[in-house]
């Protein structure tokens, strides 16, 4: 039985060599931010654990085309995905990243390692506060960005079916999990 903690490992092996893909081919720079963890010791000094020191922004940060972009990697196991999956401290950094002009965060979700999105972060945000709100189950509020338009479910979660099919993600041989061709798909002229 695999642990909390790499619940979602072979999914960042994945983004990981996804990222690799763009560099490579010169389309992306993208890279895992480091969790900064801090040992600890018995007695004798030896390490016998850790414990993570600072709390990380996002899962990694790089540019696309030009644009700075911020992502926060998600894996379920579930056919749902909890919008608070996203901690406080990764919206707000999501929330302030966004603002600079260009910037684009993402959230990509997979489920099982079969299915995969990549979230605009407006999208999510909004989701997520509707929920977090404390509003009754059942309430959708109507998101539009970059001329995407989306109607949140009005859930703490999410299936796929409920997400936009512009946010899917194929699998390819060639940049393994092309996740930010979603930049392409966003009118930057009808930024709301």
């Amino acid at each position: 039985m695999r642990s909390q903690a790499n619940r979602g490992r072979d999914f960042e092996t994945l983004l990981n060599m996804t990222n690799s893909m763009y560099q490579k081919n010169g389309l992306a720079c993208v890279h895992k931010v480091p969790t900064e963890f801090l040992p600890l010791r018995d007695a004798r000094g030896k390490i016998v654990g850790c414990k993570v020191e600072h709390k990380s922004c996002v899962d990694y940060l790089g540019r696309y085309r030009g644009n700075p972009v911020a992502v926060e990697a998600k894996h379920t196991e579930q056919g749902r995905i909890q919008f608070d999956r996203v901690e406080p401290h990764q919206a707000a950094y999501m929330d302030d990243f966004c603002m600079a002009p260009g910037a684009v965060g993402l959230v990509v979700v997979s489920f099982g390692l079969r299915r995969f999105y990549a979230v605009p972060w407006p999208f999510w945000k909004a989701a997520r506060d509707v929920w977090l709100s404390g509003r009754k189950r059942g309430v959708s509020v109507s998101v539009g960005s970059h001329g995407m338009f989306w109607d949140t479910p009005g859930a703490a979660s999410v299936t796929p079916e409920q997400m936009l099919p512009e946010w899917e993600v194929k699998p390819e041989t060639r940049l393994f999990l092309p996740y930010l061709r979603i930049i392409d798909k966003m009118d930057w002229r009808m930024v709301l």
